[in-house]
């Protein structure tokens, strides 16, 4: 029956016959066009989730339960590396071990714009883009130019956030912030895996040493009286509706001002190593070492299509979703149609980096 309403969904896309093809571009109407998605889109992607999103719920919500017998080769690390990701104008930018690679959604093209080390961050400020390594980095008509900033730093630069007029910049041994003032230190000694930001300050997730939160003035560690080694590794986190959403090597937590409340395999997650936090929705989509679910009322749910997949980050893109893993590439889900962007498999162009040091 399923395979049925494969077939007659299909044909009705077909039947449908428009297709609006939008070129990546960093002109200013190809800024202004990816905004928003063309009508026809929608009409599809609406299509799609009405057909297939029931059936693919029920079967998703069957295999959650014997999804932490899965076999672990399965979800083994054989993919391209991606440290970060972010969407611009159409353009998906990955920070990877030996660049920036660049995808193009609406054509397919891809390049890698290669650097001597690994690339960590990326952050969007609007007018250009920053990528963080050994040094920052700045983006630019698909070159990296590594002298527009002189920074006194102590350790690669793991984490790009902006914080107003200012930008955080997190390194594997310190929080600095770089402001009009210049640059100074935050905090020394941490190495920084993840930054989210309230209305009223900053979370500041390392990989070793634990939680912390800036105010704007001062530098605290957060933990939990009851076991104070729960945050030490943080992997992933978001801050949206008014809570924090947390991601570690022992679950997932969420603290909505006041309280915490901790969420592990007994409460259905397949596994309590997060990979990945994304709240821009009310539903909540998490990475974890045995595959992605989504999060709303306190069940979890594994995702159709995705669930042998480690997921490092999730973009919300309109009614499209950009997984970036570390076992099957850059996929892009939209309904139930799953498209495997980039895999490695396909090498892309070589962008010469930019000659002057």
């Amino acid at each position: 029956m399923k395979a049925i309403t494969r077939i007659f969904a299909l044909a009705a896309l077909v039947a449908i016959g428009v297709f609006i093809i939008t070129g990546c571009s960093s002109d200013d109407s190809g800024k202004n066009s990816s905004k928003s998605e063309s009508l026809t889109d929608q009409v599809i992607d609406d299509f799609v989730d009405n057909t297939f999103a029931s059936a693919d719920s029920e079967s998703a919500t069957a295999d959650l339960a014997s999804a932490e017998g899965t076999d672990p080769a399965a979800f083994a690390d054989n993919g391209p590396q991606f440290h970060d990701v972010i969407l611009k104008d159409n353009t998906v930018y990955a920070a990877m071990d030996n660049g920036v690679l660049t995808y193009c959604i609406t054509d397919g093209s891809s390049a890698l714009i290669p650097t001597d080390d690994p690339i960590w961050a990326l952050v969007d400020l609007g007018d250009k883009i920053l990528a963080g390594g050994e040094k920052l980095y700045t983006l630019e008509d698909g070159v990296l130019n590594g002298d527009d900033y002189q920074l006194n730093l102590s350790g690669p630069i793991t984490v790009l956030h902006p914080y107003g007029m200012s930008l955080l910049i997190g390194t594997s041994d310190g929080l600095y912030i770089s402001d009009f003032d210049g640059v100074r230190e935050l905090a020394s000694g941490i190495d920084v895996s993840a930054i989210t930001q309230d209305a009223e300050g900053v979370w500041v997730g390392t990989a070793g040493q634990g939680l912390h939160r800036w105010d704007g003035d001062t530098f605290r560690k957060r933990y939990l009286q009851r076991d104070s080694t729960l945050f030490d590794n943080v992997l992933a986190m978001h801050f949206n509706h008014d809570h924090l959403y947390l991601g570690t090597d022992k679950g997932f937590f969420v603290y909505d001002g006041g309280s915490w409340q901790p969420y592990g395999l007994a409460d259905g997650l397949p596994s309590e190593v997060i990979t990945a936090v994304n709240a821009s929705d009310w539903v909540i989509k998490i990475g974890t070492t045995r595959g992605p679910v989504t999060f709303y009322d306190g069940q979890f749910k594994l995702m159709p299509k995705l669930d042998k997949m480690v997921v490092t980050e999730f973009i919300k893109d309109g009614s499209k979703l950009l997984a970036a893993t570390s076992n099957a590439g850059l996929i892009m889900k939209s309904g139930g149609l799953v498209t495997t962007l980039y895999d490695g498999e396909n090498t892309p162009a070589q962008i010469a980096l930019d000659e002057v040091r």
